[in-house]
């Protein structure tokens, strides 16, 4: 009796330990899935809703929104871990946070402190995310594989809709005039690194060793989809941010037979979509009508269908050969080595290909670098820019070199090089940033700037190093799948960073800030334990060295105080991101009350606009356009004047401040000087010139007048007998 009662406690023990591992095992399958879920749609909605992060509003709600999420998360990193474990990443947070406290003070200095204003807005919520990817990794740092899996919806999600705008352009895109893929950024350059960001992924992906066949097949397919919109962008940094990406997941992680498997079908099918494409001109020239792309849309649609069925029945026949007849471990090392020697060999091929050109190796390097560095030889928007070396940036790197060779230490303040370039510029060309991180950073934080951002650099770089084992070098150290995961991670954002190098695409949000929070991650993850054996994500989760648990007693208080103050910063900078974005918008406001008639309302809406952005001249040219509708020329002319004493170094103030004396106000002598000073900060502005010249005539016109008017009354004087009127001095 007592055996079989012992027999059955006993049952019952095990039964409830099984259903307890059972609940335990399902809780982390869903927590992951909400990961993945909620890391793709943050993602997905920042690319959405701020676009290529031009327009301010939309940009001020990204920003506030990303500040607030990166809060909460470092809040609940705050109370349920603390610091019970060492805070890795913490010096390259510390010097990314003083990146934007650079940005802050230089504010004081800027030739256009409102810009510098709105892009210390921009930082502070790309800190934000790099704090939110260190604050996610000490709270679940077992959620590697759903936090992979989720960068790498998001990427997804913008690749496939910029792919759509192109296969149904009547029902995405009906009035685009390009050929190059650029939506939903609006910016083509961003849409290809947003498919380079998304190909150490699916690296990741197709060749990890868990025990999911579907999944890892699922890489074949999306990495031929992120390679045809890579290309179709026409995006040549983004090609090269890719291949750099490449070269290192095939340096250092020991899946290379995988990889160039994986690499090698989805690259031949996506290069024979691509082209396709490049031989139907509705799909590369400029300027097609809409029915026209409308069939090759179509056509487009039913090849990329067919690309991913042929991926996913190659990529389910790999993964089936080698699980059933796996390559012998000689055989898959010499492949591996012969993988790195072609990768080492490839300079060497370029320079035998160059010594056998026309030119020689000297002759073609010098006529591809005529080609960079020339105007005339900047490439069309065409397929053929890909093989082309031409490049528009030279122009704005040159400009950006002028600008900081006048400013060099602190630069001429954050955001300032779209206005400051204006006074170097000879050619009509003209961008809002210097297509460069360093060009950019010279001119706008000048030396400074650019030693800060080297620390933030180097910090990181070697915070990643010791994360993966890579520096110090630890040979014993086992690519574990979480080892693998965050080198993935890593790569995101390294190709991240080489293509704003190349380009400045810092300023798009949803890049930005993909690349930050995988930053972050690597950062905050720490080094991984030397002996630490692969495990599989759907396993129980195993414990780790810190586990999220709520403290008691004083270390509660201490924990939830700073958890307070961190959600009192974030909602202080959220108010004070949002006030450009409402100065804006009280302007808006000042201008439609002017249209109805509503004059005390629009005077009350410019100064609202003026008190919340007092940095910004924009409040200014709303004012005077309300007090010159309700007829008060005087007071329109002083808030000009207004406009001119924030920002003298604005061209566009000086502009409309001597068109209105010049067309408003009659007076040509006044605007003279005024058009001087706006032609002396945008010399290749035809507006200002022309007003110029309409200026100089007309104060001829006005001194003629007056002679003509003097002539006539002293003729009549004489022939009246009257004298002369006495002669009066004044003081000049």
């Amino acid at each position: 009796m007592e055996s079989h009662a012992s027999a059955a406690r006993g049952g019952l023990i095990g039964a409830a330990r099984e259903s307890i591992s059972t609940s335990v095992r399902r809780l982390y399958t869903d927590v992951d899935a909400a990961v993945t879920v909620g890391v793709a749609a943050v993602l997905a909605t920042t690319a959405f809703v701020a676009n290529g992060g031009l327009q301010l509003g939309s940009s001020t709600v990204v920003e506030i929104g990303v500040i607030m999420i990166a809060a909460a998360l470092v809040a609940a990193a705050l109370v349920l871990v603390g610091f019970r474990a060492a805070v890795h990443g913490g010096v390259a947070l510390a010097a990314f946070a003083g990146l934007a406290g650079l940005t802050a003070l230089s504010i004081l200095w800027s030739l256009y402190p409102s810009d510098s204003w709105v892009e210390t807005n921009r930082t502070l919520a790309y800190v934000a995310a790099f704090a939110a990817g260190i604050a996610t990794v000490r709270i679940a740092r077992e959620r590697w594989a759903a936090v992979a899996w989720g960068v790498l919806l998001g990427l997804g999600a913008v690749s496939v809709y910029g792919l759509a705008t192109k296969v149904a352009p009547g029902w995405l895109n009906p009035d685009e005039v390009y050929a190059r893929l650029r939506e939903p950024y609006g910016y083509w350059n961003a849409v290809g690194l947003t498919a380079a960001m998304g190909i150490p992924l699916c690296l990741w992906l197709g060749t990890r060793d868990d025990g999911r066949r579907p999944s890892s097949i699922v890489a074949y397919p999306m990495l031929a989809i992120f390679i045809v919109t890579m290309l179709l962008s026409f995006s040549r940094g983004s090609i090269i941010a890719a291949v750099v990406g490449i070269a290192l997941w095939i340096t250092f992680v020991p899946l290379r037979l995988r990889s160039l498997a994986l690499l090698a079908t989805s690259s031949v099918a996506a290069g024979a979509v691509t082209a396709w494409a490049f031989t139907q001109s509705a799909l590369t020239d400029d300027r097609i009508p809409l029915g026209r792309r409308e069939t090759a849309g179509l056509e487009l649609g039913l090849i990329l269908l067919a690309m991913i069925s042929v991926c996913a029945v190659a990529g389910f026949a790999i993964q089936r050969r080698a699980e059933t007849h796996p390559l012998a471990e000689p055989v898959r090392r010499k492949i591996g080595i012969g993988a790195l020697g072609a990768l080492a060999a490839l300079p060497l091929v370029v320079l035998v290909a160059l010594a056998f050109s026309n030119r020689g190796v000297t002759g073609t390097i010098s006529d591809r670098w005529h080609d960079l560095t020339s105007v005339q030889s900047t490439p069309q928007n065409d397929p053929g820019r890909l093989i082309q070396t031409g490049s528009v940036r030279t122009i704005y790197w040159s400009r950006a070199l002028k600008v900081w060779d006048h400013h060099k230490l602190a630069g001429a303040g954050a955001g300032s090089f779209a206005q400051a370039q204006l006074r170097y510029r000879d050619k009509p060309a003209q961008a809002l940033h210097a297509h460069g991180y360093v060009h950019q950073t010279l001119a706008d934080l000048g030396l400074l700037g650019l030693a800060v951002s080297l620390v933030a650099l180097g910090a990181w770089l070697l915070t990643a190093a010791r994360t993966l084992s890579i520096w110090p070098r630890a040979p014993d150290a086992p690519w574990s799948q979480e080892r693998l995961a965050l080198a993935t991670l890593a790569l995101v954002a390294v190709v991240f960073g080489v293509h704003s190098f190349l380009d400045w695409t810092w300023f798009v949000p949803a890049v930005a800030v993909t690349g930050l929070f995988c930053a972050g991650w690597v950062a905050g993850r720490g080094p991984l334990a030397a002996g630490e054996a692969p495990r599989s994500p759907a396993a129980a989760p195993p414990l780790v060295s810190v586990r999220p648990v709520l403290p008691r007693g004083r270390a509660l208080q201490v924990a939830l105080a700073g958890a307070a103050a961190v959600i009192v910063f974030a909602v202080l900078a959220s108010v004070a991101v949002s006030e450009p974005w409402r100065s804006e918008k009280k302007g808006d406001d000042a201008i439609a009350l002017a249209a109805q008639g509503n004059f005390a309302g629009a005077r009350s809406a410019a100064r609202s606009a003026e008190s919340l952005d007092p940095l910004s001249v924009d409040p200014y040219f709303d004012r005077a356009a309300v007090e010159d509708a309700a007829g008060d020329k005087a007071t329109a002319s002083k808030a000009l004047e207004r406009a001119v004493q924030v920002q003298p170094a604005s061209p566009e103030a000086w502009q409309r401040l001597g068109e209105y004396y010049l067309n408003d106000l009659q007076e040509p002598a006044q605007a003279i000087p005024v058009l001087r000073a706006a032609i002396y900060l945008d010399p290749f502005n035809q507006q200002s010139r022309n007003d110029y010249v309409v200026a100089i005539r007309a104060l001829q016109v006005q001194s003629l007048t007056v002679q003509r008017r003097k002539a006539r009354a002293s003729s009549k004087r004489r022939k009246s007998g009257k004298p002369p009127p006495a002669a009066t001095s004044t003081s000049p």
